[in-house]
């Protein structure tokens, strides 16, 4: 388990990764797998306590971005 320190410091990097990512993708598609797996990475590290921290962090990311969810 990771404190929050060290989630916040994962999520920091992952929400600096997106911009560059997305306009380099050929497709749209390959984002969300790979979106996912990262994310997961990082909540897999995070104690219960913390996953809905995780989870509002990772859903900014995506709004700041204007990146919509998959339903």
């Amino acid at each position: 388990m990771s404190t929050r320190a060290s989630l916040d410091a994962e999520l920091d990097r992952l929400a600096a990764m997106l911009p560059p990512w997305r306009q380099t993708l050929r497709h749209e598609a390959q984002f969300w797998p790979q979106f996912t797996a990262l994310a997961q990475e990082i909540l897999a590290q995070a104690n219960p306590d913390e996953e809905r921290h995780v989870r509002q962090r990772l859903d900014a990311m995506l709004a700041e971005n204007g990146i919509v969810q998959q339903e």
